[in-house]
């Protein structure tokens, strides 16, 4: 068997399967949302550049990004399941599956990090300095840097569980803080000191550990299913993915919420779905991630047009990614034991669907009244959330779910 030729497979099975599923996303019109975002984001940010305060922490703030973003060090290697018993036998010939698999992690992280250098580009020309050949010096540094933790953190995972395997991650992690925090700070000297201890470090610690352990399947198999659940449920905001597995928490501090969400006339359907929402990972997560998003947003912002946008635009993607609730319930028979009809499970939904983003509206509104102090700012954003929440729950929802999972012959 020819690995490389495997490793290709794989690959372009996965984009593939990946291009398919953006598509659903470029025809849903968040694209539209995005180059929205892209214009106003573009006008505003110049804007903010130009009352941005002197003793403002640029080179802090551009550590902080850059570091979620090159911390991650996400290796795919496009593993399934059953390799972990049918690849055993040639695990002595997969060095070039592996390679192949680094070398793609690195090229996908170094996009990552080439975009969000490119949106912190006028900051750094703004604050930190005006030198292009810095500038492109620091991109270079940051590059080597974010290959260095791909592979180092590759070493780790052959790591077995011990002090050693959780004190490696933060020795590395610390190493790119320090170092991304050198170079923004211009701090040259102590970067030449701190990549040199980084080679040390790789060539001491992390190389040998190739030679006293073996791969670690399980491991592996298992970071490239968290890989690609990931996916599955980013595209779950847009389409119904089949392939999706849901994780459940039992969130016992939440069930408070439970009377709230489902009224007090609860059914049947109120029930379940408010249950759904709050134990699930893929409804009550991205809700709880999105409207965090959204406070600490109105929180900083300053008022006009790019507040009010944001505020609808996470409230309508919100609102998207909940439609994906509705067929919740649709592998398990005994649900269809129950004496009600599919219009009044759509209705019992819908209201479902409205406490849970008037919700969100209101602590957006509190939030950004916080920050401004304006009845008028407050109430800008309260009136066009309540709006949004009526029309697509009286009017959008019906033709997301009817779409996708048919509903006209509920007789509406």
């Amino acid at each position: 068997m020819d690995v490389k030729t495997l490793w290709r497979e794989r690959a372009n099975n996965f984009w593939s399967m990946a291009v398919r599923y953006l598509r659903y996303i470029g025809n849903s019109g968040f694209l539209f949302s995005v180059y929205v975002g892209i214009i106003l984001g573009s006008y505003y940010y110049g804007q903010v550049l130009k009352v941005l305060p002197e003793t403002f922490p640029a080179a802090e703030f551009s550590t902080i990004l850059v570091f979620l973003i090159v911390s991650r060090g996400k290796i795919r290697t496009f593993l399934k399941t059953a390799d972990a018993n049918f690849l055993l036998p040639v695990e002595g010939r997969f060095k070039p599956y592996l390679q192949k698999s680094l070398r793609y992690s690195f090229v996908m992280q170094a996009f990552n990090v080439l975009v969000l250098l490119l949106v912190l580009g006028p900051l750094y020309f703004n604050r930190i300095t005006s030198e292009r050949a810095v500038y492109f010096g620091s991109l270079a540094l940051i590059l080597l840097l974010t290959g260095w933790n791909i592979i180092s953190k590759w070493e780790e995972l052959r790591v077995p569980d011990g002090t050693k395997r959780k004190m490696l991650p933060i020795i590395r992690l610390l190493m790119v803080l320090f170092t991304l925090y050198a170079i923004f700070r211009e701090a040259w000297l102590i970067t030449a000191v701190l990549i040199i201890g980084m080679a040390i470090l790789y060539v001491a610690v992390y190389r040998p550990l190739s030679q006293k352990h073996t791969l670690k399947w399980d491991r592996l198999i298992e970071l490239e299913a968290n890989a690609l659940m990931l996916f599955y449920r980013i595209a779950n905001m847009f389409v119904d993915v089949p392939e999706i597995s849901r994780k459940v928490r039992k969130r016992t501090w939440a069930a408070p919420l439970l009377k709230v969400l489902s009224g007090k006339g609860e059914t049947v359907y109120g029930y379940m779905y408010t249950k759904a929402f709050i134990r699930s990972n893929d409804y009550f997560g991205i809700y709880a991630r999105l409207t965090m998003i959204g406070i600490i947003l109105m929180l900083i912002m300053p008022p006009g047009f790019l507040l009010w946008g944001v505020s609808l635009l996470l409230i309508y993607m919100t609102a998207i990614q909940l439609t994906t609730l509705w067929p919740h319930f649709d592998m398990k028979v005994w649900v269809d034991l129950y004496p009600v009809s599919k219009k009044e499970r759509y209705e019992t939904f819908q209201r479902l669907i409205f406490r849970i983003m008037i919700s969100q509206v209101i602590l957006f509104t509190v939030s950004s009244f916080i920050n401004h102090l304006s009845i008028v700012e407050t109430g800008i954003i309260l009136i066009t959330g309540v709006t949004l929440v009526l029309a697509f729950t009286r009017v959008l929802l019906f033709k997301q779910l009817d779409k996708r999972f048919i509903l006209t012959e509920m007789g509406r």
